[in-house]
């Protein structure tokens, strides 16, 4: 046998053991091909996946107005603006709710700025009217009040106590 038989022969048998070892036995060399070839594969596929922009869409935000009525329905005029009211109330309770939420999951030390946000907007809240949207925003002020940190719970006990005092006003 010549020496390049004898080279060919151990190649082969290494190849077969190297197919029976597991992966993590595998060279060096083998896993960081594996690794760049999942690589690639993921850029390949964002790049497929991103669609270009649509431009027959205006991104310009669209003007809010209340609707202009005639002077002799005035209960027009007057429910144009607690429906306006009522969609405020409910935007910034939404916020309210989302940041809570995200101090709630980062934990009572490391959500600061969420809290302060959170606690901005429940005192915007006690500033407007509370109007026909009270039984849902109750109920969902009512998982605020048990919150974790004192702040968000305090402020939404404050609200909580100052909307049901200006129901039990408007009911009388």
């Amino acid at each position: 046998m010549t020496m390049k038989k004898i080279s060919t022969e151990t190649e082969k048998a290494r190849a077969d053991d190297d197919r029976c070892k597991s992966f993590a036995a595998r060279p060096v060399q083998a896993k960081k091909q594996s690794v760049k070839l999942s690589q690639n594969t993921k850029s390949v596929i964002k790049i497929k996946l991103k669609k270009p922009p649509c431009n027959s869409v205006s991104t310009r935000p669209k003007k809010r107005s209340i609707p202009e009525v005639s002077g002799t329905n005035p209960k027009a005029v007057v429910a144009a603006v607690v429906k306006k009211n009522d969609k405020e109330t409910l935007e910034l309770f939404d916020i309210a709710k989302k940041s809570a939420d995200v101090a709630n999951a980062k934990g009572l030390l490391a959500a600061k700025a969420e809290t302060s946000i959170c606690v901005d907007t429940l005192s915007l809240l006690i500033s407007l009217p509370i109007s026909a949207t009270a039984p849902r925003i109750m109920d969902r002020l009512g998982h605020l009040t048990r919150h974790k940190d004192r702040k968000i719970c305090n402020s939404a006990s404050a609200l909580f106590q100052h909307w049901s005092q200006s129901i039990r006003d408007q009911q009388r």
